[in-house]
């Protein structure tokens, strides 16, 4: 077992010590993807993926993100999704002591992988990492230098852009605006814009 697969296997111990996941039978999983990836996804929707495989529930979130991410030629090898509580709660259900062990947990998690670029999908992932309130439709799109030369772009929740799209179809602002998002990313990865 390498050394990161032991600090993972400690982020799944610390996970499922919080209070909501210690009496539970729930599988923790840290995240799907390859761990080594440029790419970065963070949202707080246990729909996001099931395992460590690219396996997803058929009409989740996690495949319309996956899909998306294939037509905009962002392939699978280039990035990683995890969720903020790592299991079917929401972060933002859970108590303050629980809430700090799982942002440790991230944080370790994001430098474990090192990513280029993290993808906040959403204003409650954007502000845990932002550690301030966010102004989601002046941020939205924008390219940010994060910690550790980062760079942290805030879109849309995945379930959110999905209803949106599902509902005013492909049309839909909040649909095409994800899309932009998404294409923004690909061309940082292509090293086509430079910030």
């Amino acid at each position: 077992m390498s050394e990161i697969e032991k600090i993972l296997e400690e982020l799944k111990f610390e996970v499922g010590m919080t209070e909501p996941l210690k009496n539970s039978s729930e599988k923790i999983v840290l995240g799907t993807g390859n761990i080594e990836a440029p790419i970065l996804f963070i949202g707080d929707d246990f729909e996001l993926y099931l395992d460590e495989n690219y396996k997803v529930s058929i009409g989740s979130s996690g495949e319309f993100l996956m899909r998306l991410c294939d037509v905009t030629g962002i392939s699978p090898q280039s990035y990683y999704i995890t969720t903020l509580t790592k299991s079917q709660k929401y972060y933002r259900e859970l108590e303050e002591r629980d809430k700090t062990t799982l942002k440790d947990c991230l944080m370790t998690q994001i430098s474990l992988i090192n990513p280029k670029i993290i993808v906040a999908l959403g204003s409650d992932v954007a502000e845990l990492l932002e550690e301030r309130e966010i102004k989601f439709l002046e941020e939205r799109g924008k390219v940010k230098n994060w910690k550790g030369g980062i760079k942290l772009i805030i879109t849309f929740d995945v379930n959110f852009a999905k209803k949106s799209r599902d509902a005013g179809g492909k049309k839909s602002k909040t649909a095409v605006d994800f899309w932009t998002d998404l294409k923004l990313i690909k061309s940082l990865i292509d090293g086509e814009i430079r910030e």
